[in-house]
């Protein structure tokens, strides 16, 4: 289970702006906060029932958008984008300014 440190750095995302896409996830039951019993400062971010069956529900819709890209695009192209986009997201030099 993330923490939602952990979450947003692997999104690529603030914690400010996580915290405002988890916002209408949590009012609607597909996830739940819980206080680490490890360290009671850090935020864990769990799937609620409801929300696996969403995401169990949605995986295949996913999955059929990606192959389709990777048809459409190629396949090694698309893993060649893939790679640029993860570079340029992960780059510290593109990263926000202080």
């Amino acid at each position: 289970m993330p923490s939602v440190q952990e979450l947003a750095e692997e999104l690529v995302l603030d914690r400010s702006t996580l915290g405002q896409n988890l916002r209408p996830l949590g009012r609607d039951n597909f996830v739940t906060l819980l206080t680490d019993p490890r360290d009671r400062r850090v935020r864990l971010i769990a799937l609620t029932k409801l929300g696996i069956a969403k995401f169990n529900e949605a995986k295949p819709y996913w999955e059929k958008a990606q192959d389709r890209f990777e048809k459409v695009f190629g396949k090694e192209e698309s893993a060649k984008l893939r790679s640029v986009l993860l570079g340029i997201a992960y780059n510290p030099e593109l990263g926000r300014q202080p």
